[in-house]
């Protein structure tokens, strides 16, 4: 299959894999397993599996193991908690920092659990199983270490003000704003900056969300634990800690809950609000009520959500992509395979057909566009992360049609070719993006070594994780565009999160594909591709001097005249605008969606119904965490209402 080069990053493609769709069938020991139908791998889709979890491995945090194959890492960030009484060191950096957040780390646990679950086959055949067992128990190790009672959550470790400017974003106004941070925070993570204070939600101050992905995560992980002793049969210890997983889970769910009014939980946890701010908690309490459900097959997870689900319609009417704020692809998806368990056997039609209304609203284009080049792209959510939402979305549409179409014995071809269209892969060669913005990769030492020659790679270090060698990056532009330089973080950084469904894809193909990709067996697919977008769009050398110099050469003031100094007062705060702007930017570079939108929506949380209420045991506890909840009597259709809820 011939495609044009998409970007010096990646090369994005449409898969046709009905084929495999066909071929894949269910265990019948357990509707849960799949069973491969490859006896022999793609050594290049192993390979390409290895480095996922190699990346993962890049980013550990805390006292490394004896076995760590990443040699340029070292033990780092050991005194994390020290500021509360609490060891809180280990776990993975973020992206391409050093800071660790909890609530798009559960996000990622629970992808990783999910796709190491169903796909656990593909593991066994790439004898990639143990490696897995340790990516996710790195995580889970560190969640438990963040939950040391029942309602309090570690959410955050590190300064947002240090970490997340340690390369800045693409414009000369921003390089400027971001060189001090550069001098400081460009060097090995072995010389970690502090100082690094800890955030946390509670009883008093609390967090919906957060505390129910942090449940989702720990649930997913009991289920990925019990199931790889089955699977493996080894280390009969998994059950043990797929139970201490699942007691955490209940705990956060239960406090999740009960503790009211809802809340997201940067209102308790302001830093949060530029960073990794919720746009809701609606999603996050149903999608921990579901994997609650399937960890422990108690009925009332499942009624109870099923309740809430229907209790907020006009609220379940969603178009976004999977990621790590948006979890209603997965809620559809996850809803319509366990729905057939329902006392209520209609769920399982409506719930089907709700989601099949999301992926068809995928798949038709009718709520996504794609590039010239052929990558799934949202507008309003694509612009800083495309690579993950086309992954994301990928997984999706193969988990539906693995756990729902096939169980159910769907036979129609055309209705199965229409799901399995999914972005495959994104991937490169030898247009690998070579600067990710990754501080501890970058094997600089001081502002002045990354100034003098920005494309040193010298001293740099290989992030493995994407195709054919190199980490899966944030990605191209809406016109295929993709600048492969250091500081433009919206493109070249690095984050768990994105390689997350990636490495569902690939477990999946080691089960059903044989084949090696497409790149391996075309004729051109090993000649360079000259990204011209990053040649007319990088800042040349003389650049980042002249963004040096000029400010620093206004700030000494130097008078040769009233009108001169008059002018260059008036250009000053013409800067100091912009730099404002640039570093409300910068700070909000997680978020794939403005601040507008939120000053947008008045109402911060979603009002607790009285449906509810009657629910709850009689010790809920209520606390007055955000003034604009306001209980109501019922929902209400956000595009009905001038008060539109979140």
């Amino acid at each position: 299959m011939k495609t044009k080069p998409l970007i010096s990053a990646a090369t994005a493609i449409i898969y046709q894999l009905t084929a495999i769709i066909h071929a894949a069938i269910v265990d019948k020991r357990s509707s849960t397993i799949l069973s491969p139908t490859v006896q022999n791998p793609s050594p290049e889709y192993v390979r390409l599996l290895n480095h996922s979890i190699l990346f993962f491995e890049a980013q550990r945090s805390g006292k490394l193991p004896d076995d760590n194959r990443v040699s340029w890492r070292h033990d780092s960030a050991l005194s994390d908690g020290s500021d509360v009484d609490i060891d809180l060191s280990g776990g993975y950096y973020d992206a391409g920092d050093y800071l660790k957040f909890t609530f798009p780390l559960s996000y990622t646990t629970f992808m990783l659990c999910w796709g190491g679950t169903d796909y656990i086959q593909g593991y066994q055949l790439a004898n990639q199983t143990q490696y897995l067992r340790s990516q996710v128990k790195w995580a889970t190790d560190w969640l438990i270490k963040a939950h040391p009672s029942p309602s309090t959550l570690f959410v955050q470790v590190g300064d947002v003000e240090i970490d997340n400017d340690s390369f800045g974003s693409f414009n000369a106004i921003q390089i400027v704003i971001s060189c001090a941070h550069l001098m400081l925070f460009t060097g090995p993570d072995s010389e970690i900056q502090d100082p690094r204070p800890s955030y946390q939600i509670n009883e008093t101050d609390f967090g919906t969300d957060a505390a129910a992905m942090a449940a989702t995560a720990f649930a997913s992980a009991s289920i990925f634990f019990e199931n790889l002793v089955d699977v493996t049969n080894e280390n009969e210890d998994d059950r043990k800690y797929a139970e201490i997983m699942l007691k955490h889970a209940t705990q956060l769910y239960s406090s999740a809950r009960t503790i009211l009014p809802y809340s997201r939980y940067h209102k308790s946890v302001p830093t949060m609000k530029h960073v990794y701010s919720s746009s809701g908690y609606v999603d996050d309490l149903l999608l921990a009520g579901i994997v609650l459900y399937k960890a422990t097959k108690q009925r009332s997870y499942l009624d109870e959500t099923i309740d809430m689900y229907r209790e907020t319609k006009g609220l379940n009417n969603h178009t976004e992509p999977l990621d790590w704020d948006n979890k209603w692809g997965a809620l559809y998806v996850l809803l319509a395979e366990v729905a057939p368990e329902c006392h209520n056997q209609n769920e399982a039609s409506i719930t089907r057909a709700e989601a099949e209304a999301y992926l068809d609203g995928i798949v038709s284009g009718t709520s996504v566009n794609k590039t010239n080049g052929g990558l799934l792209f949202w507008d309003a959510y694509s612009t800083e992360n495309s690579n993950s939402i086309a992954m994301s979305t990928s997984f999706l549409l193969l988990s539906y049609a693995t756990k729902v179409l096939r169980p159910s014995a769907e036979s129609s071809p055309n209705r199965d070719a229409e799901l399995a269209k999914a972005q495959a892969y994104e991937g490169e060669r030898s247009n690998s993006p070579k600067y990710p913005h990754s501080a501890p990769a970058s094997g600089f030492t001081s502002l002045k070594e990354a100034l003098k020659n920005p494309q040193d790679l010298s001293r740099s270090h290989t992030i493995y994780g994407g195709m054919y060698g190199y980490t899966l990056v944030g990605g191209p532009a809406k016109n295929d565009s993709f600048a492969d330089v250091r500081l433009d973080w919206s493109q070249t950084e690095v984050a768990l999160d994105y390689n997350a469904p990636y490495q569902n894809i690939l477990a999946y193909q080691i089960m059903f594909h044989a084949e090696d990709p497409f790149y391996m067996t075309e004729s051109d697919g090993s000649t360079p591709y000259v990204d011209e977008s990053q040649a007319s769009s990088k800042l040349p050398a003389w650049g980042f001097a002249l963004a040096i110099v000029l400010p620093a050469m206004a700030l000494l003031g130097v008078s040769i005249g009233a009108f001169i100094l008059i002018r260059r007062r008036q250009r000053d705060r013409k800067i100091q605008e912009e730099v404002i702007y640039a570093i409300r930017s910068a700070r909000n570079r997680y978020r794939p969606r403005g601040m507008a939108e939120e000053q947008a929506r008045p109402i911060d949380q979603l009002s607790v119904m009285n449906d509810f209420s009657s629910k709850l045991p009689l010790n809920a506890t209520v606390n007055n965490v955000d003034a604009t909840n306001v209980p109501t009597e019922k929902l209400v259709d956000p595009s009905s209402s001038s008060n539109a809820i979140q």
